[in-house]
């Protein structure tokens, strides 16, 4: 087994970003798929969440410093600026993300969407109107952050890419896919962190429905 694990279903957004980082430093890992609130998680996370991590004995939680150490306790590419401006600009998308984006499309579009069937429930369709608006506002300034930036934090891809590129994923997966289709630079970005050998390696795998 590896030095490094990681625990938490893949299917989890926090999951796949502490993925994408673990991937693009070339670092080997075990995943261990626990879902959080059970009894396999909690002695991971003390508040019963996913991602946990542990390097050797060293336990973290919470996927933003779990990042942040793997790019600094491990060697090849930089996953931040090195520069202030840059560090500020990538530690204000992973906040902005965390609090805003995964509030609405994750935990609203891509749970009534997908999640919700996945457990034999039906998708509330009202609840989704109801925030269609405060998503699609919400979209609205990455795309114009976006039309300046090939990158969250610059030039070069860094964490809070990680974070953002999940969301993109399972939203294209929904009828709402169709937000993006006047954001074209939403798009752009998407595309080019589809590319990355990193992106492939984590594609989660859903269960198969009954």
């Amino acid at each position: 087994m590896a030095d490094v694990k990681l625990y938490g279903i893949p299917l989890s957004t926090f999951v796949r970003t502490a993925r994408l980082a673990l991937e693009e430093k070339g670092v080997a890992y075990d995943n261990l798929p626990f879902a959080p609130g059970t009894p396999d998680m909690s002695p991971h996370h003390p508040f019963g969440r996913v991602p946990g991590f542990d390097h050797a004995g060293f336990k973290l939680y919470e996927t933003s410093a779990i990042c942040r150490y793997v790019d600094d306790a491990f060697p090849g590419a930089a996953l931040a600026p090195k520069d202030p401006k840059g560090r500020a600009l990538m530690e204000q998308w992973v906040s902005a993300i965390s609090c805003y984006y995964d509030s609405t499309v994750t935990r609203v579009v891509i749970f009534e969407r997908l999640v919700a069937p996945m457990f034999g429930n039906q998708t509330n369709e009202q609840r989704i109107k109801e925030n269609l608006d405060l998503v699609g506002k919400r979209l609205d300034v990455l795309s114009d952050w976006l039309g300046g930036h090939k990158f969250l934090a610059g030039d070069a891809v860094s964490i809070a890419d990680f974070f953002l590129v999940p969301i993109i994923f399972y939203l294209e997966l929904t009828p709402e896919k169709t937000l993006l289709d006047s954001r074209g630079k939403i798009r752009r970005w998407y595309d080019s962190m589809a590319s990355r050998p990193s992106f492939a390696k984590t594609v989660p795998q859903f269960p198969p429905r009954n």
